[in-house]
């Protein structure tokens, strides 16, 4: 049970020294750069921007979310029903049922 543990501790030993060696040689070799007032602002531009509270609509996300759910079965649906029909009725019913609920949603969310 034991008898892969030395190599396996070599081996990670090894990978652990190579990426210190990496890292080493990269940081000889990126450029050497002093922070300016300006890479320090919180912008680019250097404006002062006051930060605002973000305010998110969870209503709008919320109707996305269903959208998505109904197309999302509805194509599971249909991609595994339809490959094999025996029975048509039961998709055909759940897109009929998939295409009345989005036009319920639709209407709802014109609102």
């Amino acid at each position: 049970m034991l008898e892969g543990l030395p190599g396996l501790a070599i081996i990670l030993l090894v990978a652990v020294l190579v990426a210190f060696i990496i890292l080493a040689i990269g940081n000889d070799l990126a450029p050497k750069t002093h922070d300016s007032p300006g890479k320090l602002a919180p912008y680019a531009c250097g404006e002062d921007i006051p930060p605002t509270k973000v305010r998110v609509n969870v209503e709008n996300f919320f109707v996305y979310a269903v959208y998505f759910m109904i197309f999302d079965i509805l194509g599971f649906v249909l991609a595994t029903t339809l490959s094999g029909p025996r029975n048509l009725t039961l998709p055909l019913a759940y897109a009929a049922a998939s295409l009345l609920s989005v036009m319920i949603l639709t209407t709802r969310w014109k609102r």
